[in-house]
């Protein structure tokens, strides 16, 4: 996207404002044929022009950049990007979404962003705005601006559904691996470090030597949850929350959890350790149309 041209904000209140003070000052200066008074109004005539036109140059000539922001971020929820400008103005962000900051002297400015969709974020819009030198009138534009590194955008975490989002018969116990758990699995010869109330004592009559309960760590589920998304976007963003939602009430009970998602490349199945991993592969899951279409994800719009 090319820069907007310069166009004034709320241009009526501070133009017709301007007029009437020159024109009363006009009448006055007329009425009275003092010379001072007409020169005084030749100064504030130019004072006006150079307030009501100056803006205009100024937010012409600005320059702006994005010098950092998050890598990860969650649909909806609010991150600070700081953006590095050449003079004093305002930014607005208009996509993603955001409140305006002002930069005042500082040049590197803290804009609060809110993506409002899951997806990949690689520019932001964002209006910019000064009224330099005597704030008589604000000038805008807008431009697009290139984040230093692409901006993961989670989906929101849903209401879990393993009716929907978990393939069926996938609920696999592992074999019990042993170790310093809770499950009984047998006797052995005592070690340095283990625990004294697993002292058998009876085995260790019978051997004649020190023995203790083996015991084993309780097995872990492997689920498979699909993050195959549907083409309609709006289906898609929920689809994806309740795949987040599933997911997160997966790895709150200790099951190991492997993601299928479509992308680029085509389908992926891998685990996912953590919520924020299981969010991270959701914002580059493709939707089917797209997959089979496009050969980078798709971004935040």
């Amino acid at each position: 996207m090319r820069p907007t041209l310069a166009r004034p904000r709320r241009a009526t209140l501070p133009l017709v404002a301007g007029s009437a003070l020159l024109l009363l000052w006009e009448l006055v200066a007329h009425e009275s044929g003092v010379g001072w008074v007409q020169a005084v109004g030749a100064l504030v005539a130019g004072a006006l022009v150079v307030g009501f036109l100056a803006p205009a140059l100024a937010v012409a000539r600005l320059r702006c950049r994005v010098v950092a922001c998050p890598a990860d971020a969650t649909a909806g929820t609010a991150l600070t990007v700081h953006v590095e400008v050449s003079a004093p103005c305002e930014l607005h962000p208009v996509d993603p979404p955001g409140p305006a900051s002002v930069s005042g002297r500082a040049r590197r400015v803290r804009v609060e962003i809110a993506p409002l969709h899951r997806g990949i974020v690689d520019r932001m819009k964002v209006t910019v705005a000064s009224a330099a030198p005597f704030g008589m009138l604000w000038w805008t534009r807008t431009v697009e601006l290139a984040l230093p590194h692409p901006l993961a955008v989670a989906p929101r975490t849903g209401r879990p559904d393993p009716a929907a989002c978990v393939e069926a018969g996938v609920h696999d116990a592992s074999a019990a691996s042993p170790g310093r758990g809770t499950e009984p699995r047998g006797v052995r010869a005592y070690e340095r470090g283990d625990r004294r109330h697993l002292v058998h004592w009876p085995a260790t009559a019978h051997i004649g030597a020190l023995m203790v309960r083996e015991t084993e760590r309780p097995a872990r589920r492997s689920v498979i949850v699909r993050g195959i998304l549907p083409d309609d976007p709006r289906a898609a963003e929920a689809h994806a929350a309740r795949v987040m939602g599933t997911v997160a009430e997966l790895l709150a009970t200790g099951a190991d959890v492997e993601l299928v998602t479509r992308e680029a490349d085509g389908e992926v199945t891998a685990s996912v350790a953590t919520l924020a991993a299981a969010g991270r592969r959701l914002a580059y899951a493709l939707p089917r149309g797209d997959a089979a279409h496009h050969g980078a994800p798709a971004r935040d719009g």
